[in-house]
């Protein structure tokens, strides 16, 4: 059947809704989700559009309608979501719809579309986890339910096996700086939040990268992520006490990724992307950890110099540095 034609942009402020208007609700939010599932990327646009155009804040949709519609997207795309679903577009455009809603219902599907354990679909995995950190910025989650999302998803982390859902994973953990309309109390908490969990989730990653025998490609994601942490904990618009305590907890991380990367460094060679990302991510650790120990200084050679020569004798001189400062 066709998509409903008409629009609902005029009920969907409502408190209260007639039987006809919750039918219209409904019969639209399931036909325009039915209609993600196509091949055709102009129809998939369209609908796409057609199901995030209500929930723009300017619609001012109320959380009873929010609900409403929420059901009749979940019905509509219950097929996509089917492990044995082929269409891949259609599925990615879901869960992009599933992100904006962004309420209970919505967020236990992307949780369990962003689990490895769960979804084997990496493409799946990938735009979950995107829509997992969309939804805690839509400011209708609880905050006890975005807590617990958030966990969840952190754990996600060290068993993720491709490097650029990590990467995204990672990256949604930094929305929870984001989150509006919370008071000073709140944004504390969750900037502490945030950081906490992506210098939990960078360890753990390491201390799985240090028992590969070779050069691991989820050294991508950390490459990706620790410019990002690092902004981060120099942001004065983040929660001074939380900067101040990831910076300390990341410090034997970061000396242990140094490390680990010098194992890795001769089969890191054989891959220049891989080479690369080494190069990156020890380069920030290292301006992170010289900053924290007061040694940075625009005449020291970095770790990134020293990488791309194969001098690891100076690296790990560098690194004997940073644990002798640190204990003392």
């Amino acid at each position: 059947m066709a998509p409903p034609r008409y629009r609902i942009a005029n009920i969907v402020n409502k408190n209260s809704l007639t039987d006809d208007e919750n039918k219209r609700i409904t019969q639209y939010a399931q036909g325009w989700a039915e209609a993600l599932d196509t091949s055709d990327t102009s129809g998939l646009h369209s609908a796409r559009q057609r199901l995030i155009s209500p929930l723009e804040p300017s619609a001012e949709m109320s959380p009873y309608v929010r609900s409403v519609y929420c059901a009749g997207v979940i019905d509509g795309i219950e097929p996509l979501l089917d492990p044995k679903n082929t269409n891949e577009m259609g599925l990615v455009n879901a869960l992009q719809v599933l992100s904006v809603i962004g309420n209970e219902q919505t967020s236990r599907l992307l949780l369990n579309s962003a689990d490895s354990t769960k979804e084997m679909r990496g493409s799946a995995r990938l735009w979950a986890s995107i829509g997992l950190g969309k939804s805690f910025t839509v400011g209708v989650l609880p905050l006890r339910k975005v807590e617990r999302d958030a966990n969840r998803l952190a754990n996600y982390i060290s068993i993720e096996p491709e490097w650029f859902v990590i990467a995204e994973q990672l990256s949604s953990l930094t929305s929870l700086q984001k989150i509006p309309n919370l008071n000073t109390n709140e944004q504390e908490k969750f900037d502490e939040m945030s950081l906490e969990l992506q210098s939990s989730a960078i360890d753990s990653l390491v201390k799985k990268i240090g028992k590969s025998g070779s050069a691991d490609e989820r050294m991508l994601a950390i490459s990706i992520a620790l410019p990002s942490i690092r902004i981060q904990l120099i942001d004065p618009n983040i929660y001074v006490l939380a900067r101040d305590s990831a910076q300390k907890a990341l410090l034997q991380t970061l000396s242990d990724l140094v490390l680990v990367s010098i194992r890795h460094a001769a089969t890191a060679k054989e891959n220049d992307m891989l080479f690369s990302a080494y190069g990156q991510a020890i380069n920030t650790a290292g301006l992170m950890v010289d900053r924290e120990l007061d040694l940075a200084d625009d005449s020291r050679v970095s770790l990134l110099e020293l990488w791309n020569n194969e001098n690891t004798v100076a690296i790990s001189d560098r690194v004997a540095q940073w644990n002798k400062l640190s204990k003392k």
